[in-house]
């Protein structure tokens, strides 16, 4: 047993630490010195691309994290009645395992136990399991079907997340909890079995329901409609529920609606209408993102954050409502909505973040409201046709690239307030022929006018900005 190594636990029972064999088929020993092995040590097989079946005796009850990962060759492995523990991705990236039998003495299926075993078709859970954590069975590309044992009470977040060959499933009538993203990516997924009498979770012809606490979480992949109204006990969207469901052109929200979380409609690329009730609070990052054909908005009146990338490439959106109840715009939250034409930002907005506008090629004036007070980087960088930019006061640092790459900007009025225009403000402004720099102005970064051929600033007599364009041979007038 030379190529076994060995330690002895406090418990005074082996435990198998290594392998340094080259055998494709292992029999692991039942004992070292008189010892009964009871463990599988953390990594222990790891990356042993040799091995293609393993037999586990039956003295051991442990078997530990990551013990087996990436054993790209293992097929087949026995795991015995007596084994009560199982690791951490202890099967993790065994993409030639077919099949799994967990042994009833397993009440946990910890976090990504089983993640990656893309080969992996058949799966047999007993009746004691109590848990699956997340992503312990993400990426199982084979798993068609799946019976999830009646004792069963909670899936962790991506429990059986991309596990696209997946058709069905059952919720067990004990399930208090399903985690988010829990069917993320199960593109096959068209039919949950669920008992009318559950007390948590409900299916709406096939979208899933928490009842209890009012969530909607899955919105199955093939569901053809065109249409769905959400039912009006829903509170909350969680994340991912309709992301990249390809069949969706209008989705109406009840005024139950309270939150839309993050992802929720990713990638729905046929969504052309939805309806935002005045009672949403909340949109997370990304909700939007890639809903290509989605044409108008009206945000509701209590929405204090338009969140990061929500509306990024929106290509089709033209119309957008911002309520006076908005504060902050999160970076790239309109990036690449090349329709956007007009927009009115109201008053009470304090923070546009980085490139919150980038790219909105058809956007062609812009007034930043009084109260704004920062401007992130690349605001409203490559937007193409923009011709008339006015600033209000406020603004003390005009950011970086605020406006580059704006070719046909050829209007543009700065604050009394603003002190600092930061480097390739208006870098490629090919267009802008004049430019007022305010009073207040002490810092201009040396590229700021990159590329503007054809620029004269207009000065204030002993201002840093006449000093400025004396240094840099820059075209001037006196104000």
């Amino acid at each position: 047993m030379a190529e076994y190594l060995f330690s002895i636990r406090r418990d005074g029972n082996a435990q198998l630490d290594s392998y340094e064999g080259k055998e494709s088929h292992i029999v692991i020993p039942d004992q070292f010195e008189g010892k009964p092995v009871t463990a599988i040590a953390d990594n222990a097989f790891s990356w042993l691309s040799s091995i293609q079946s393993v037999v586990i005796p039956e003295t051991v009850t442990i078997l530990g994290e990551a013990a087996f990962s990436w054993c790209e060759s293992l097929v087949s492995v026995s795991i015995p009645q007596t084994v009560k523990i199982i690791g951490e991705w202890c099967f993790i990236g065994c993409s030639s395992l077919k099949s799994i039998s967990i042994p009833p003495s397993v009440k946990k299926i910890n976090y990504s136990t089983f993640q990656s075993c893309s080969s992996l078709s058949t799966v047999s859970l007993p009746d004691s399991l109590q848990y699956i954590g997340p992503e312990a069975f993400a990426e199982c590309r084979s798993l068609r079907y799946i019976t999830l044992p009646k004792n069963l009470t909670e899936l962790g977040d991506n429990a059986f997340a991309s596990c696209d060959a997946l058709t069905s499933v059952n919720i067990p009538d004990r399930m208090q909890k399903i985690g988010n993203g829990a069917f993320s990516g199960c593109t096959a997924l068209s039919t949950i079995d669920i008992s009318s009498e559950h007390p948590v979770f409900m299916s709406d012809e096939n979208v899933l329901i928490n009842k209890k606490d009012h969530h909607l979480f899955f919105y199955p992949f093939e569901k053809r409609d065109k249409e769905y109204i959400v039912p009006d006990t829903v509170v909350t969207i969680d994340e991912e529920a309709f992301a990249n469901r390809i069949h969706l052109e209008s989705v109406i929200l009840p005024e139950s609606v309270h939150v839309i979380e993050q992802k929720a409609f990713y990638g729905c690329k046929n969504l052309k209408s939805i309806s935002l009730p005045e009672s949403i609070t909340r949109i997370s990052p990304n909700a939007f993102h890639g809903c290509s054909s989605l044409e108008s908005i009206h945000l509701p009146s209590g929405l204090n954050t338009i969140d990061y990338s929500l509306f990024y490439a929106c290509a089709s959106l033209a119309e957008i409502t911002i309520p006076d109840s908005v504060r902050f715009i999160s970076s790239c939250a309109f990036s690449g909505c090349s329709a956007l034409k007009t927009l009115n930002l109201p008053e009470g907005i304090i923070d546009i973040g980085e490139s919150a506008f980038e790219g909105c090629r058809s956007l062609e004036s812009i007034v930043l409201p009084k109260t704004l007070r920062t401007l992130g980087v690349h605001t409203f960088g490559s937007c193409t046709m923009l011709e008339d930019v006015t600033i209000q006061s406020g603004l003390k640092v005009l950011p970086s690239m605020a406006f580059s790459r704006c070719e046909n900007l050829n209007h543009i009025i700065l604050p009394d307030t603003l002190e600092e225009i930061s480097s390739e403000a208006f870098v490629n402004c090919e267009n802008l022929l004049s430019l007022q720099i305010p009073k207040n102005v002490s810092f201009i970064e040396p590229d700021a006018f990159a590329e503007c051929r054809h620029l004269m600033l207009f000065v204030y007599p002993d201002s840093y900005a006449k000093d400025y364009a004396l240094d840099r041979d820059i075209l001037f007038s006196e104000v």
